[in-house]
């Protein structure tokens, strides 16, 4: 498995670069909050959305606390082949906790 850490991800949104980042928790929970640019595919709707997931290019997914992104990242890496998919290290909880304090998460 490979990971992003935080600051890397916030150094990735402010370059502009282009990928695709994927918010694998509930709905209302990226409702109330989420990082920039991500968009909303809940684990247990994944293999009902895999059309959503880019095949091509940098991919990155997260969850709360990064740990049942191992399930996604397994499951994506089957199914898509996705060679670039990355987990954010510590979720969302850790990117808030360095990066932007001001989330509810």
């Amino acid at each position: 498995m490979k990971f992003i850490n935080p600051s890397e991800l916030k150094s990735k949104i402010d370059a502009g670069e282009v990928f695709q980042l994927i918010d694998t928790r509930e709905v209302e929970k990226y409702n109330t909050c989420h990082i920039e640019g991500a968009i909303s595919i809940p684990q247990l709707e994944l293999p009902y959305k895999l059309d959503l997931v880019q095949k091509e290019g940098t991919v990155i997914i997260y969850c709360i606390y990064g740990m049942k992104s191992d399930q996604v990242y397994i499951y994506l890496k089957d199914k898509l082949k996705i060679k670039e998919l990355y987990i954010l290290d510590g979720g969302i909880y850790q990117y808030a906790s360095e990066i932007d304090p001001s989330m509810d998460v």
